[in-house]
């Protein structure tokens, strides 16, 4: 599930971070004043930043802090299920001193790691590109890694089986480089991570990204295809050909590529996009499910160490069975910005987004346009295609609105 993670901690208490007896700290000066910069410490997988002494941030692996602390090394090949990441985030907050719902995400990967029926090195070989941008490549005798770098996010796909000396395992992971490819999920904070349901949002990503990547499938016989199916096939299973063609034939690109897996299907004798995106989706699904005992025991213990909490009401057996109620609900006892995840439990109870009583006009106009610009957006661009004669069924923004409301996660409690 989550892996890697970057924290910005707000309104951080520096001396009793400085202070904690878990973490060694090492100083970075600057040179000419001797005036120190920065301090570093690391713990289990996980370094903490302290910056010009006022400034916190913690970046590491959940997974493997989590593996870490329970004395199996520091490692991401095994299951890291709902139940465990929620409960090694409490045990984070509670070793430092810290609260979920100041913990901003700056960026992080969600992924998972399948073992398919297909040898994962065949799979690798397979990958030909994702919407047309080729995937970097690196092998060597204990990797096997395939990456492709889009301006909000990576794609990584490679082998955890030869990483680790686990078998046939395959991993495949988004890692963000701007949280708005997440914003459909709802996840700004560490408390956000504690909410089922916006892992099944974070799963329809997922499966998105990887029904997106192009293979090739080498089990196409070299006989008994036609010339122009076969010139079709040659082209399409190079990654620089869908690179070039995507500049110059841009109108053609998507018609092209759909005849080229359609052959790809015809001809081959396993669809590894089909077979594999079944797995990635599947075992997402199941690393969500958790018995209602754990759940129990592991929410109480939320509610004991964080007043700030309450995930009492995460009562599932599967992410598709999960409902969220009507009215007031969440993961905060407390109430928090809709946009940013700063505690807004001192506005008045009707306000969503931070106060410019509280922040300055600037933060609150910030907050209020994270929200609205995307309505805006569609809406302007709705009107636009009106305005250039093109007609509707239905009202576009009445169901986009629609939309919005059922894929709402509230924020307050």
């Amino acid at each position: 599930m989550t892996d890697f993670i970057k924290l910005r901690i707000l309104n951080p208490d520096i001396p009793r971070i400085r202070n904690n007896p878990r973490l060694e700290w090492e100083q970075t000066t600057r040179e000419r004043t001797g005036e120190i910069k920065e301090y570093t410490a690391k713990y289990n997988g996980l370094t903490f930043e302290i910056i010009n002494n006022q400034h916190l941030n913690v970046s590491g692996s959940l997974h493997k802090f989590w593996n870490s602390i329970n004395g199996r090394r520091e490692q991401n090949y095994n299951d890291f299920r709902f139940s465990d990441l929620a409960g090694v985030i409490i045990d984070f907050c509670e070793l430092f001193n810290l609260v979920p719902g100041s913990c901003i995400i700056e960026n992080f990967e969600f992924g998972v790691n399948v073992s398919p029926g297909i040898p994962t090195a065949e799979i690798l070989r397979s990958v030909i590109n994702h919407k047309g941008k080729p995937f970097e490549r690196r092998k060597t005798e204990r990797m096997y890694y395939l990456e492709c770098v889009h301006w909000q996010y990576y794609l990584k796909i490679y082998d955890k089986g030869l990483q680790y000396d686990q078998g046939n395992l395959l991993r495949f992971e988004v890692k963000t480089r701007k949280m708005e490819i997440v914003r459909t999920a709802k996840i700004h904070t560490l408390s956000d991570l504690l909410i089922p349901f916006n892992y099944k949002r974070l799963g329809v990503i997922l499966s998105k990204y990887f029904s997106e990547i192009m293979f090739y499938d080498y089990t196409i016989p070299d006989t008994g295809i036609n010339a122009r199916d076969r010139l079709i096939l040659t082209q399409g299973m190079n990654p620089a050909f869908w690179e070039t063609y995507i500049k110059t034939n841009p109108d053609n690109y998507y018609k092209k590529r759909d005849r080229f897996k359609d052959l790809v299907t015809r001809y081959g004798k396993q669809d590894i996009s089909k077979i594999v995106g079944k797995l990635v989706s599947q075992k997402w699904d199941d690393l969500l499910k958790t018995d209602l005992e754990t759940l129990q025991k592991l929410t109480g213990v939320a509610k004991m160490k964080f007043t700030e909490i309450d995930t009492s009401y995460i009562v599932t057996n599967s992410v598709n069975s999960f409902q969220a109620e009507d009215g007031p609900t969440g993961p905060l006892a407390g109430r928090y910005c809709q946009s940013c995840g700063k505690d807004i439990s001192h506005q008045r109870p009707e306000t969503k987004f931070c106060s410019a009583k509280f922040v300055g006009e600037k933060q609150a106009h910030k907050c209020r346009n994270i929200d609205s610009n995307p309505r805006n957006n569609d809406k302007n661009k709705i009107e636009l295609q009106k305005k250039n004669g093109i007609s509707f069924l239905f009202d576009p923004v009445q169901l986009l609105n629609e939309r919005r409301a059922e894929n709402r996660v509230l924020f307050t409690c």
